[in-house]
């Protein structure tokens, strides 16, 4: 199991190792925009990973290409729909495109 935290909310779920983050997030109740059902082609989905990095999958070529192209980003950046939780530590997102 992983620990996963979401911000700004402050809400805390487990997860199952190998779970998709895009869909934990939605499962957690979150609302959180994905446009390109998960193909790593819109950036809706950009989230900084602010704890427990080692706890996510790696960058893919096709998540870092996508990164590339948006504003705003940094070295805690990723794209929900492209990570995996390992379980290996928990991880806490900031939620960055929340719809409120």
């Amino acid at each position: 199991m992983t620990t996963l935290t979401l911000q700004p909310s402050g809400k805390t779920f487990e997860f199952e190792a190998g779970t998709n983050l895009l869909k934990a997030i939605l499962a957690a109740g979150e609302a959180l925009a994905s446009k390109c059902g998960g193909e790593a082609k819109c950036g809706a989905c950009h989230i900084f990973v602010k704890e427990g990095r080692k706890g996510v999958s790696k960058l893919t070529p096709a998540e870092n290409a996508k990164l590339d192209t948006l504003v705003g980003i940094g070295s805690k950046s990723r794209l929900a729909c492209q990570v995996t939780l390992l379980g290996t530590e928990p991880v806490t997102v900031e939620l960055l495109g929340a719809l409120n």
